[in-house]
């Protein structure tokens, strides 16, 4: 593991939320995989707090790629930035790029998933709230 490389990218998640889930990583990963990827890194370090790598949102993303959590981490655990993590995904996704893209949008137009925004909102807020 390429610690040092991590401690640069990886945010402290006990201190501030992961991306958005509606940031996209790179051109072919319009939705979720950038939050995933902030998530593993933090909890590579040990610095995840209360959100997990894999969690059940995160499986909707592999379901719908067909990309493997393990070896996402392994790679990710090398230290690689966020072209390198894409450009590996890209890679090694399972699915047609439209398919990908078709399920983007379908998770884009679930209202439900505002709530992790809010989720974030709240996050935030507490850990300003703290630090006051």
């Amino acid at each position: 593991m390429n610690t040092e490389n991590l401690r640069a990218l990886a945010p402290d998640l006990n201190s501030v939320p992961p991306r958005s889930p509606y940031a996209a990583l790179g051109e072919d990963f319009p939705v979720v995989a950038a939050r995933l990827v902030d998530k593993c890194r933090a909890e590579l370090l040990g610095q995840s707090g209360s959100y997990q790598y894999d969690c059940p949102l995160d499986r909707m993303f592999f379901a719908a790629s067909g990309l493997e959590t393990g070896p996402l981490r392994e790679f990710i655990a090398t230290g690689a930035d966020d072209n390198d993590v894409a450009a590996w995904m890209k890679t090694h996704v399972k699915v047609p790029k439209e398919k990908l893209i078709k399920w983007g949008r379908r998770f884009r137009m679930n209202p439900l998933w505002n709530f992790l925004v809010f989720e974030d909102w709240l996050h935030r807020f507490r850990h300003r709230d703290r630090s006051s």
